[in-house]
């Protein structure tokens, strides 16, 4: 182990990243957080990325505002990634190293499946809304006329 740390520490080993998990799914607006662990890195900086598996758009500052994070040089650096599902569709997240010295190291993506949020169909709501209050007050209209025809027809009659 102290062999991994020296050669991590002098970027001779492979760094790698591993994630918690796999495949998330997502209501829009949901916050959701990633784990990744960077093992037998040197000094680096770790990158979160977003991308659309059905060619959408995506901005990443709409997602999440933390996209970068220092790793130290050591065996194992443990990053958690917070992020806000923005968009309905199908996307990947995955974990970017750069190195101070060396190539790129991508992670595995981890997919995520956002649906829409329900709501609830207003246009059916409208003709309730209006129907409901004139019906109860042809109603009450009624009743009134009525009760003061007998009042009308006791006193006159």
């Amino acid at each position: 182990m102290m062999l991994l740390n020296l050669l991590a520490t002098v970027g001779l080993a492979d760094p790698s990243i591993t994630m918690n998990t796999d495949q998330l799914t997502a209501v829009i607006g949901q916050t959701l957080t990633v784990e990744s662990v960077v093992n037998e890195s040197g000094p680096a900086i770790a990158h979160l990325n977003v991308v659309s598996l059905d060619g959408v758009y995506v901005d990443l500052e709409d997602w999440s505002q933390d996209v970068t994070q220092p790793v130290a040089a050591g065996p194992d650096t443990q990053l958690d990634w917070e992020f806000q599902a923005v968009n309905p569709g199908h996307f990947a997240v995955y974990v970017v190293l750069i190195p101070k010295n060396g190539p790129l190291v991508a992670g595995p993506p981890v997919r995520i499946t956002v649906t829409p949020r329900q709501t609830l169909d207003t246009g059916g709501a409208l003709p309730v809304a209006i129907a409901v209050p004139t019906a109860l007050g042809a109603v009450a209209l009624v009743g009134r006329l009525k009760t003061r025809g007998r009042v009308t027809r006791k006193v006159g009659g």
